[in-house]
């Protein structure tokens, strides 16, 4: 049970406070806003001290916290303590973004579901000042069930809506003035620490001038121990601000003997200490026991673990005592620091090195750790924080350091700040001092923003560009940034990025070529890389309809990011999106919708335009595979709004012909007409939309007309291209009355879509292609079965309405499932997400349905129609 911090023997009980805490566990959320100095972080202690029931999970953040992947993990990490599984979320962690993110919320509410009673405590909350982070807290909030409660500990209000939760009582606050002491809780505490009572005179004037304000009476306390007239420092004792807080601190400092008073001044430049670190930083071999001592004597030492093992000052004695050192010895600080930074270095705790560095002042060895350890940064999505770091240097220091620039230029990148990053690159690429070496992984990484850059074509002279700087580069030296710029994985970022920009620009075979030459190189023995190249590979496969190879494509870029832990990382987001795609074709909307899912959260989580929009026209296609044209519609002209540039040209096309496609099946060919007709030269797709289209307004002539402008077929064609050809002209020769021609084509389409199990491309035919299935003589058996039912679903789709709360397309594709009796990590596989994702959908399904379990999940859907 993870009880927090304990609290000092000195400790006054407030029952009062306590038992409003006590009450807080009717609802979701208590809230405790008080200054520095308060007792807050006490007053918790004793009451999780008193909580026998309930488990504890206790955050004391700090400034490092702010970042979300940071707090995420040390959250799960404090959930784990109580529940194991916990630990299993961690693969949800956003690495990129802003907050927690909507997959890794889902899955903490529905693991919740399982706990026992359980209080979070997040202690010193206003170290947050990510607003995301905090919104989604407030989220949290909301979503979390009955038995667990959250309690905030600030020194000032979080920049959240409280109000609501005022207005349903479900909010219990206790503020600065309930937490100031009164003059018998001021009593008691004096007399703890003074081991003798005072005269109520003269605790009523410490009262008075402290205001109640704790760390205030315990600083007197501690100063009237060794203070020979208490009388006279009680009535010399004035002011109404904090300021007091130096004045007894220096009493303090003064009774203590020159070695203890040396070590706290030469601890203070610690946020978090343990005795083998103050061992090294001081030289004092003890320091263990003089850490217990400390905490015994009130020295305003806090514990931060149960094991006692690390501690911190309390801030303002802290802060007091920093001053000191600058004072009486300038210049320690900065070499005390040093050391510190070197202590963490050792043993690779990089964040606390790093700061400690950045603290001191000495830029240069910060920067050299931050650019040789960039590469874990890469991996685990702390993208942030690094370039806080950065950015903390002053460019007088950092201004001649172009392998720096490089570095942030690429988390920029990573971060899906691609403006700013294509600033920073295009300087070291230009810049008159840049070396061969320079030069080379600016464009390199100015050829990675295919995703984001509006134009394709201009990716493609990059990453040419990249490849011809490569050539000549021989042996001159390389900037190592993140560890993976060697010239075997710029060669592979420069392929990568070619074969994506000729993608988006409709360039099939070319892109092919690309990433199958990338595929080959040294450079993708890394695994991030690999996941890039598979994942793209395999996205370009299922957008022409060659569903086996991309779904192996697929599969083989999630099992690398699986066995490596990063499949929450945004470069399983290609993988994702052409598992989606091969779904969509094998005629599966339900498993579409589940890859999709995963597939859009990774590409909005560093903002990737041209692949939001790939994301985009699947959810457009998805809705008109489960008959929602108006949805469809509607998705379609969301994209430039929510996105905000325009579609690259490859998708510009594939929505062109899904809105034609829409309206004509939804009664409207001529307007289908009029949006096509003009620009049928752009594209296989939009000239089979405007076939079809001219065959529903019963134009035959130009359908065939359309048809016979299109290049001959061959054998080379795309399975889908070639396909979906011979459905066309088997309708608009039966349309003619050419009925054996109509069944040649069609069998030939039937035969050819078999070998790539494409099944879709019959439904968006549309009912001709209904009747053409329906016709063809011999019996219906195995993959013209398979068609006949899913166009007969197509035709008919399941009602939902029945259902207050309707399952989406993800619950309903884990419905399917059910009666396979797969175990929960066998889905998981199948599906290509975690456990807990699966935990989570199967926990939505059960409430969907009013149900308790996987039968009568079962049960109840086969009531109602949905399995």
């Amino acid at each position: 049970m993870a009880k927090g911090i304990a609290a000092p023997a000195h400790a006054v009980d407030r029952p009062g406070l306590l038992r409003r805490l006590d009450q807080g566990l009717s609802g979701p959320l208590t809230l405790i806003i008080a200054p520095a100095g308060a007792g807050k972080s006490v007053l918790l202690a004793q009451w999780a001290a008193s909580q026998v029931k309930v488990e504890f999970v206790w955050l004391e953040l700090t400034a490092f916290d702010d970042d979300p992947v940071r707090f995420s993990r040390r959250l799960l990490a404090g959930l784990s303590e109580i529940h194991p599984e916990f630990g299993e979320l961690s693969e949800l962690v956003p690495l990129h973004g802003a907050g927690i993110g909507v997959p890794l919320l889902e899955a903490l509410v529905a693991q919740m579901a399982e706990l026992p009673e359980v209080v979070i405590v997040i202690d010193d909350l206003h170290q947050l000042t990510n607003a995301t982070l905090i919104s989604d807290l407030g989220r949290l909030v909301d979503l979390m069930p009955p038995q667990i409660h959250l309690v905030l500990s600030s020194r000032v209000d979080p920049p959240l809506a409280w109000s609501r939760y005022r207005l349903h009582r479900h909010l219990t606050e206790i503020r600065q003035d309930e937490m100031a002491f009164d003059h018998l809780e001021s009593s008691e505490l004096l007399e703890r620490i003074l081991g003798w009572p005072m005269r109520p005179d003269a605790v009523s004037a410490l009262v008075n001038r402290t205001e109640g304000w704790v760390a205030g009476l315990q600083l007197a306390a501690m100063t009237l121990r060794s203070h020979p007239d208490a009388d006279t420092f009680v009535s010399h004792f004035s002011g109404g601000d904090r300021l007091v807080a130096d004045y007894l601190s220096e009493e303090v400092l003064q009774v203590q003997t020159a070695e203890r008073r040396s070590f706290l001044l030469q601890s203070s430049v610690l946020d978090e200490m343990t005795a083998d670190l103050l061992s090294h930083l001081t030289g004092e071999p003890n320091a263990q026991l003089i850490l217990e001592e400390l905490e015994r004597e009130s020295m305003f030492l806090i514990p931060l673990d149960g094991h006692r093992e690390w501690f911190r000052f309390h801030h303002l004695f802290r802060d007091l005592l920093r001053y000191r050192l600058r004072a009486e010895s300038p210049g320690t600080e900065e070499a005390l620091l040093i050391s510190a930074a070197s202590w963490h270095l050792e043993r690779d705790q990089v964040t606390p090195g790093v700061e400690y560095l950045l603290k001191a002042r000495e830029w240069g060895q910060a920067l050299q750790v931050i650019v040789s350890r960039g590469s874990e940064v890469f991996e685990q999505g702390t993208v942030k924080t690094v370039v806080r770091w950065i950015r903390q240097v002053p460019l007088a220091a950092r201004v001649t350091r172009r392998d720096v620039s490089l570095l942030l230029g690429a988390l920029k990148v990573a971060d899906g700040d691609v403006a700013e990053a294509d600033d920073i690159l295009r300087r070291v690429a230009t810049h008159p001092g840049s070396t061969h070496g320079e030069r080379v992984v600016a464009q390199a990484l100015l050829a990675m923003m295919a995703q984001w850059r509006p134009n394709p074509e201009v990716t493609m002279q990059m990453a040419t560009t990249t490849l011809d700087l490569l050539a000549t580069l021989g042996d001159a030296p390389v900037p190592d940034v993140m560890g993976l710029a060697d010239p075997q994985s710029l060669e592979t970022i420069a392929r990568v990025s070619g074969g994506r920009g000729s993608f988006l620009a409709g360039n099939i075979e070319v892109a092919r070529s690309w990433l199958e030459r990338a595929l080959i190189t040294p450079g993708s023995a890394y695994s991030i890389w690999k996941i890039h190249i598979l994942g793209s590979l395999g996205l370009l496969e299922a957008w022409t309809g060659h569903t086996q190879r991309a779904q192996a494509l697929a599969d083989e870029a999630l099992d690398v990011a699986r066995a490596v832990g990063v499949l929450n990382h945004p470069s399983t987001s290609d993988a994702y999106l052409a598992a989606t795609l091969v779904s969509l074709e094998r005629g599966e909307p339900h498993q579409a919708a589940l890859s999709l899912h995963e597939a859009t959260v990774r590409a909005e989580a560093n903002d990737r335009s041209n692949l939001r929009w790939l994301t985009l026209f699947a959810l457009a296609a998805l809705k008109m595979a489960d008959g929602q044209p108006d949805d469809a519609i509607a998705t379609i002209s969301s994209g430039q709004h929510s996105i905000g540039t325009p579609p690259p040209p490859v998708v510009a096309d594939r929505l062109l012909a899904l809105h034609g496609r829409i309206l004509w099946e939804t009664g409207a060919p001529d307007q289908a007409l009029g949006l096509l007709d003009g620009v049928r030269s752009r594209s296989h797709s939009v000239n089979i939309e405007v076939a079809r289209s001219a065959l529903a307004a019963g134009n035959n002539d130009l359908a065939r007309k359309t048809l016979e402008e299109l290049p001959p077929p061959t054998e080379q064609d795309e399975p889908l291209v070639r396909v979906e050809r011979l459905i066309t002209l088997a309708c608009v020769a039966d349309s003619e009355g050419h009925v054996d021609d109509a069944r040649a084509d069609f069998s030939r389409a039937v035969v050819l879509a078999e070998q790539h199990s494409l099944v879709e491309v019959f439904v968006r035919a549309g009912q001709a292609s209904v009747t053409l299935l329906a016709d063809l003589p011999g019996v219906s058996t195995g993959f013209r079965e398979v068609l006949q039912k899913r166009m007969l679903v197509a035709a008919s789709p399941v009602l939902r309405t029945e259902l207050a709360d309707p399952l989406t397309d993800r619950e309903l594709e884990v419905l399917s499932y059910l009666p396979s009796r797969y175990t929960n990590s066998e889905l998981a596989e199948r599906c290509f997400v975690s456990v807990n994702t699966i935990k989570t959908h199967m926990a939505h399904i059960y409430r969907k349905l009013d149900v308790a379990n996987r039968n009568q999940a079962i049960a109840r859907a086969r009531e109602i129609g949905l399995l």
